[in-house]
């Protein structure tokens, strides 16, 4: 086992490293421009169509 483990570590070291740039590759990809916008605005909206507006006036 002792022999191996050095190998199963490298392999789950390269499973989470892959896991981790798929993430960010598709949190940062320009499909999703709009959503980072639109949450951008999100602090800045006064109208009622801000949930989160609703929530704290309730």
């Amino acid at each position: 086992m002792n022999e191996f483990s050095g190998t199963i570590h490298g392999i789950w070291t390269l499973v989470l490293m892959s896991t981790v740039i798929g993430i960010y590759a598709w949190a940062w990809s320009s499909k999703r421009e709009v959503a980072f916008k639109e949450a951008a605005m999100l602090a800045l909206d006064e109208s009622n169509n801000n949930p989160e507006k609703k929530e704290k006036s309730c």
